[in-house]
């Protein structure tokens, strides 16, 4: 049966969202500030972010404009460009890296439990490079063995060896 033997009232009606316009105003202040909150990172940290070529360009740009009007015209265009991006994922990252978020925590909690598992557990070693292959086993090695030294030494509190082996498996883990 062809399109045009069908009743055009019998197909079912697509079914739409319909949203307010005030809805669509604060979607957008969200996109915008969003995207304020980009422009305050280093821009070494923007090539870390899941962001496009244009949305890095818009950044970039706005280093370079400071007068207060420009600027918001600017943001306004950082918020439109944002209607293409994954928001989420960049949400993520962005409390990822504030230590006042939740997220933060517990990926601090989680990269806590890491270190003192390799310090006190033998079977800790060969689970984190499973976790981790990438990871330089000779140097996590030498770290686990200095941090375990400092720990069993003769005042027993975790000092320098056992930092660094956090920042270790911190830059691993990202």
């Amino acid at each position: 049966m062809s399109d045009f033997d069908q009743d055009p009232f019998d197909q079912q009606p697509e079914e739409y969202e319909l949203v307010s316009k005030s809805e669509m105003k604060r979607e957008m202040e969200r996109w915008q500030e969003l995207g304020e909150k980009l422009t305050e990172l280093p821009e070494s940290q923007w090539a870390t972010l899941p962001i496009t070529e244009t949305l890095l360009a818009a950044l970039k740009e706005s280093k370079r404009i400071k007068q207060f009007g420009a600027r918001k015209r600017h943001l306004n265009y950082i918020g439109r460009v944002m209607r293409d991006e994954d928001v989420d994922a960049i949400r993520e990252q962005l409390e990822l890296r504030d230590p006042s978020s939740e997220l933060y925590g517990r990926r601090q909690k989680q990269l806590e439990m890491w270190r003192n598992r390799l310090v006190e557990d033998s079977q800790g070693l060969n689970d984190f490079i499973e976790q981790f292959p990438q990871v330089d086993r000779q140097q996590l090695r030498n770290l686990v063995r200095n941090a375990q030294k400092e720990v069993s030494g003769e005042n027993g509190k975790p000092g320098k060896a056992y930092k660094n082996l956090f920042q270790f498996i911190k830059g691993e883990a990202e």
